[in-house]
């Protein structure tokens, strides 16, 4: 089995208003999904975090830096593939966008992994250590405050 392409896809939408998290606020909402795609028909999906503009420079990391590395190579090689990866680009960055963007390929490489082998996830992990889970959930949630500075006090 053999890696025959990586595709980003962009998916945005307006909000009704800006919300964000303690960093920054945003009017878009914005998901990068990766597709891995190989000679054998079996397609991987993953995400990238990256909101906004960012987005499009982790699209452009998949795309034009990552796939040319990694086509050609067997997919369930996740960890020569991540390494490979990680060598090329860790002296332009070893934290942020760079590896944003090889996450959205290692989570799709783990997909084809529980596709080809039929297994879920959590069996290719190493197994289920509870039956039941919290769920937690985030995303920018926070609103703008009109007139926040009113509000605020001085510090003395």
């Amino acid at each position: 089995m053999k890696i025959t392409g990586v595709k980003s896809y962009i998916l945005s939408y307006e909000l009704d208003e800006p919300l964000g998290y303690s960093q920054k606020y945003y009017r878009k909402r914005t998901a990068h999904i990766v597709e891995v795609t190989t000679d054998e028909g079996v397609t991987g999906i993953g995400e990238c975090f990256g909101p906004g503009g960012v987005a499009l420079v982790n699209k452009t990391i998949v795309e034009e830096v990552i796939q040319p590395l990694i086509v050609g190579m067997d997919p369930r090689d996740r960890e020569v593939i991540w390494n490979t990866v990680y060598n090329d680009i860790r002296d332009h960055g070893q934290k942020g966008m760079p590896i944003q963007a090889l996450s959205g390929v290692d989570i799709a490489l783990w997909d084809i992994a529980g596709k080809i082998t039929g297994q879920p996830l959590y069996q290719l992990v190493g197994g289920a250590f509870r039956d039941k889970i919290n769920v937690y959930g985030y995303g920018m949630m926070l609103q703008q405050v009109p007139d926040l500075e009113k509000r605020c006090y001085p510090i003395e």
